[in-house]
């Protein structure tokens, strides 16, 4: 049986949970997750779940507070397809964009990435909305963004998508 492929794909974008400061003698690629930013992932993994946005995929970048963030929603997820791929740590706009591309055969994609480019993704693939107005102040920690894209997702011909979720972090 041939299942059929819905018009929209759902493109979840999920910028890292907070990373402790840097310190002398780690890279930047090394940066941890402090306390905080443990807590925001598995606030937000665990709204999600509630929520029952499950990505088909996770592609996240290997940075350790990416990998980190991952984790979380692996934890409360449970068996989920994730890679983890260099150029979401090193790329820019187009690296994001190929690896919509590389996908879009799937229903549902996650990215695990970096500020600027995780905001700069979501800005350049929604349209005007509320959600929109909630990210005027910048792209949240561990804010998770659910877009619905119209087929087809690929190339000049990639529209631009309705925010469906906006999820944050909420902490006591």
């Amino acid at each position: 049986m041939v299942s059929e492929q819905s018009d929209v794909f759902r493109l979840y974008l999920l910028r890292h949970a907070r990373a402790a400061w840097a310190v002398p003698g780690v890279s930047d690629f090394d940066r941890a997750l402090d306390a905080t930013g443990r807590a925001e992932a598995r606030s937000t993994a665990l709204q999600a779940f509630t929520a029952g946005l499950l990505p088909e995929k996770i592609i996240s970048s290997p940075a350790r507070r990416c990998a980190e963030t991952t984790a979380a929603f692996l934890e409360i997820f449970g068996n989920l397809d994730a890679s983890y791929d260099e150029r979401l740590y090193s790329g820019g706009l187009d690296a994001y964009l190929e690896r919509i591309q590389d996908h879009r055969d799937a229903q549902s994609l996650m990215l695990v990435g970096h500020n600027p480019m995780i905001e700069t993704l979501s800005t350049f693939l929604s349209c005007e909305s509320e959600i929109g107005a909630a990210l005027a102040y910048g792209y949240p920690t561990a804010g998770l963004l659910a877009l619905d894209l119209r087929r087809p997702v690929t190339g000049s011909l990639m529209h631009r998508g309705e925010p469906a979720v906006l999820l944050t972090p909420a902490l006591t």
